[in-house]
């Protein structure tokens, strides 16, 4: 076994390199030893792990399962290895948290406070994730934990847990003294057609925010909004809406830390729908103390006796 994994290591080399060549020269091999691991690898296997083209070598589509799987192997050697020679100063472990926009100001900060308190000899990273690639970086290691909403494209793999906390509600935001404030009835509502007297700023971090900002209103108004700004940062999209009269769509808990002036929900209906939200990551990792009270923290602060219903959803 330990043949192989070593086998495996020097087929991620030169995946990653794009040539034997460029590979030996990186592991400190001679070209036929990193040959004969490619040869005992496809052969144990049975099927081809690499084609040739012209600039050099790309994995197969059965090359790239077997890499995805070593180095998903790869991290929880090394989440192993630090949890054996934990007693040795050796320096500190890391684990690894990708989050969501909504999970990044308003929730983790207190979660991770807490949690390098209990765990001194932990490092915890904190990442944004990205929509596109955050579920492949969970199962390769690049990620350990993932705080987003819960999804999984492949809900038969076993390899990963989701977890569903809670429901995020998406609303129309805008700084508290906003002009269109003023456009309330007297049930304290705002028509809905005010919306489309405002430019609009888009949290373009997530597809969806686009999507629902221009079909919601349509759908509704028979119009699109004026979209006028487009910004992936969180916190620039908030600096922006405290300095303008742009609107945006945004989850609720995204702006509760925002003050002078605060980003505030506008009170009209649009019946956008409700996401969940939570966190998913490895079942290898269950185990793992680190992991185990960050998941208990996160139980305790969603009071989690009455868990929301588990199934696919938006990414927050």
């Amino acid at each position: 076994m330990l043949d192989q994994i070593t086998h495996l290591f020097r087929l991620q080399a030169i995946v990653e390199e794009g040539s034997l060549r460029r590979a030996a020269e990186r592991l400190n091999l001679t070209q036929p030893a990193l040959s004969r691991s490619l040869a005992q690898l496809e052969a144990h296997f049975g099927r081809p792990l690499l084609e040739r083209h012209a600039r050099g070598v790309r994995p197969t589509l059965f090359g790239e399962r077997v890499l995805s799987e070593s180095l998903r192997m790869m991290r929880h050697w090394e989440v192993a290895e630090q949890e054996l020679m934990s007693d040795r100063a050796i320096g500190k472990a890391y684990l690894r948290i990708g989050a969501g926009p909504m999970w990044r100001p308003a929730i983790l900060p207190e979660l991770l406070v807490d949690m390098q308190r209990r765990f001194p000899k932990i490092v915890f990273e904190l990442r944004n994730s990205r929509y596109a690639t955050s579920l492949t970086d969970l199962l390769e290691g690049r990620l350990d934990v993932l705080f987003t909403g819960v999804t999984i494209d492949d809900p038969q793999d076993f390899r990963l847990v989701a977890l569903a906390l809670t429901k995020v509600i998406n609303n129309v935001m805008a700084r508290e003294d906003h002009p269109i404030f003023a456009a309330r009835d007297a049930a304290g509502a705002v028509p809905p057609e005010r919306l489309l007297d405002y430019p609009w700023l888009v949290h373009s971090e997530l597809p969806i925010y686009q999507a629902t900002t221009q079909h919601g209103l349509f759908e509704r108004l028979g119009r699109e909004p004026d979209i006028r700004l487009s910004c992936e940062s969180l916190h620039s999209t908030l600096s922006i809406l405290q300095r303008s009269d742009c609107l945006c769509l945004l989850p609720d808990a995204a702006v509760l830390a925002t003050s002078s002036p605060r980003i505030v929900p506008v009170p009209v209906n649009l019946n956008y729908r409700h996401a969940r939200t939570g966190v998913i990551y490895r079942e290898e990792l269950s185990d793992w103390a680190p992991v185990r009270q960050l998941i208990a923290l996160c139980k305790e602060r969603f009071h989690f006796e009455n868990p929301p219903e588990t199934g696919p959803s938006d990414q927050q």
